[in-house]
């Protein structure tokens, strides 16, 4: 005899509920009552949280890099806005000796040697904030931290091309430029090697402040160099 033949008589007789596949477990049943509960537990999301994706982390803490951001914008404004070197040697090839002396370090460079300490230390935080939140999935905090990297070197240039323009001197070397596209792209050169600790000696920094500036992009690369070693060696 089939389902449908036991339910014949019962009400309502058009009605033929089949059998549940999941178990069920209630005293109300084996009591006879008419409410019963399901013993299948909550479905559970499709994706578990497995680690904040490279968005999350890149937004989550993205306030420390304002002040090199910010600082790096206004130093380009301050260079567009400037006119041309206040020296200009055009012989370019005689070296060291067609350039004048360095000056006494004024405001101007103290202010640029103030703000690049805070600029470093919002990166260098920033850096350490997002490989300590990538719980184990360290290859989801690469751009981010390559990001702010280049970030930070951008706007060593940038601080660079104010020095070199606010003290006549401060660096030496042979062809800087005669515009600001062509100064930019040679002190983006020598903040890439000065922080790859792999300078070739055409350009060297003179001044005290110049020399801080430097001094604090190699102190980054070790502290980035040190965060590799300590955040991705193998246990």
């Amino acid at each position: 005899m089939g389902q449908q033949d036991k339910l014949k008589g019962q009400w309502p007789p058009h009605v033929w509920y089949p059998p549940h596949p999941d178990p069920i477990s209630s005293s109300n049943v084996e009591k006879g009552e008419g409410s019963f509960t399901y013993s299948k537990p909550f479905p559970k999301p499709e994706r578990e949280s497995g680690g904040l994706s490279e968005r999350d982390i890149a937004v989550a803490e993205i306030w420390p890099l304002l002040p090199a951001a910010v600082g790096a914008g206004a130093a380009i404004l301050l260079l567009l806005m400037a006119n041309h070197k206040q020296w200009n040697d055009e012989n370019d090839n005689e070296g060291f000796e067609g350039y004048p002396e360095p000056q006494n370090t004024p405001v101007g460079s103290a202010v640029v040697v103030i703000y690049s300490i805070v600029a470093t230390a919002g990166v260098s935080y920033y850096v350490f904030k997002v490989l300590t939140s990538t719980n184990g999935h360290l290859l989801s905090g690469f751009i981010p931290t390559v990001s702010a990297i280049t970030l930070l070197l951008i706007y060593f240039a940038v601080a660079y091309d104010l020095e070199y323009h606010m003290v006549p001197g401060s660096f030496k070397g042979s062809n800087f430029g005669n515009d600001i596209v062509s100064e930019l792209f040679t002190f983006t050169y020598f903040s890439i090697t000065t922080f790859a600790t792999a300078s070739m000696g055409d350009f060297s920094p003179i001044s005290n402040a110049s020399r801080i500036l430097v001094t604090l992009e190699v102190l980054f690369f070790i502290y980035i160099f040190t965060m590799g070693i300590v955040f991705f060696a193998d246990p």
